[in-house]
């Protein structure tokens, strides 16, 4: 009898499970209850339907072809995370009608090699093709306006892109980790490059940025080792911090007048840079803009800058003159720290505060001072190596 019960209760049990998991699929897809049609599920959304995946039994297929039409209503969306995690997968077919591709709709198709978007695609979520790591290359049609951002986030076999027109905006992270990225177009309605849109792109030897950008990003081409050059059209106004951080081969880059500030981090690492010229536009050079720009030989600071921040000019070894001008006030700690090439500096009146140890192990320096002697503004340190100085300095 105990044994009766215990398998009643052990099949209403099962019972439970199995409504419970059919509720749960019902409601996922109870605005259509039309099954799956040659493998593909199917969900009804405004305007037609869209693709939510692939059933079980269809998961090895290699190639799909997304028909136009369910249920004599056009196919116009893939649904998020339609096709993630689908390791077989290498060609994917998208008809005309579709507008939308969801977030992370492709994802982690690791053998994915060739999609093609049609020109009825709007938008595209965030993530859509993440670490499809074998995608070589991929056209975004002039008539989509969004891309989400980590859009092919570690998609390390890219090799090129081309942007449309359509595009206003570069996501954050839209290329993020694509190592072998080596070419990139991006249209000509690109307003803003997002942070880290480009960051870690090593293969990136160099990128045309249209006169439709105003901003670039923090980070947003950082550890890009291989970009040799780089210029920013006259629209660019904003830098942002760590923007060209570690970009270990750029020798030059050409800053517009448009620029007003230079973001913290900006150059810092740039080992081949030899010299930049700063525009009258700028007003600030953030914290540790140029640290460890070991090649650069001069530099000359314009009559708009009014502080240098800390560590800006640090370990700037082939550094051998700059020009500080009478607008500058504030000098951070650490400013021009190890620059041991640095034969002479003046200092003008109008510096009010002087960091600690902002000299710090400038070797060959001898400071030359306007002032007849120390502000009280100056750090007690900011001569931590004790360099000659010359106070009350005229120029003659």
């Amino acid at each position: 009898m105990k044994k009766r019960i215990s398998l009643i209760l052990l099949a209403v049990s099962l019972i439970a499970i199995i409504f419970t998991l059919s509720s749960c699929f019902l409601d996922k897809y109870s605005t259509d209850l039309s099954g799956i049609v040659n493998g593909l599920i199917y969900e009804k959304v405004e305007g037609g339907y869209a693709v939510r995946g692939i059933d079980v039994k269809n998961r090895t297929k290699t190639s799909i072809r997304i028909p136009k039409e369910h249920n004599g209503e056009p196919v116009v969306a893939i649904a998020d995370s339609a096709f993630e995690l689908y390791p077989l997968l290498d060609l994917v077919i998208i008809p005309d009608t579709v507008k939308t591709i969801g977030n992370r709709a492709f994802a982690e198709c690791a053998l994915l090699k060739v999609i093609e978007i049609p020109d009825s695609v709007t938008y595209i979520g965030d993530e859509a093709f993440a670490n499809c790591i074998s995608l070589k290359e991929i056209e975004i049609p002039d008539s989509v306006t969004h891309l989400g951002y980590d859009l092919f986030y570690n998609c390390n076999q890219l090799l090129e892109v081309k942007l449309g027109n359509g595009i206003t905006e570069i996501p954050n992270f839209l290329f993020w980790y694509c190592e072998s990225l080596t070419s990139v177009s991006l249209g000509n309605s690109v307003k803003t490059i997002g942070d880290k849109a480009f960051e870690y792109c090593s293969s990136l030897t160099s990128i045309t940025i249209p006169d439709s950008v105003t901003s670039i990003g923090d980070y947003a081409f950082a550890d890009c080792e291989s970009l040799t050059s780089i210029e920013l059209p006259d629209s660019v106004t904003s830098i942002g911090a760590c923007a060209f951080r570690d970009c270990t081969s750029l020798a030059s880059i050409t800053i517009p007048d448009s620029v007003t500030s230079i973001g913290w981090y900006a150059f810092r690492g740039c080992s081949s840079l030899t010299s930049i010229t700063i525009p009258d536009s700028v007003t600030s050079i953030g914290e540790q803009a140029f640290y460890g720009c070991s090649s650069l030989t001069s530099i000359t600071i314009p009559d708009s800058v009014t502080s240098i921040g800390d560590r800006a000019f640090q370990y700037c070894t082939s550094l051998t003159s700059i020009t500080i001008p009478d607008s500058v006030t504030s000098i951070g700690e650490y400013a021009f720290y190890r620059c041991s090439s640095l034969t002479s500096i003046t200092i003008p009146d109008s510096v009010t505060s002087i960091g600690e140890e902002a000299f710090y192990g400038c070797s060959s320096l001898t400071i030359y001072c306007e002032v007849t002697s120390k502000p009280s503004g100056w750090y007690s340190s900011w001569n931590y190596s004790n360099r000659p100085v010359v106070w009350g300095y005229t120029g003659e």
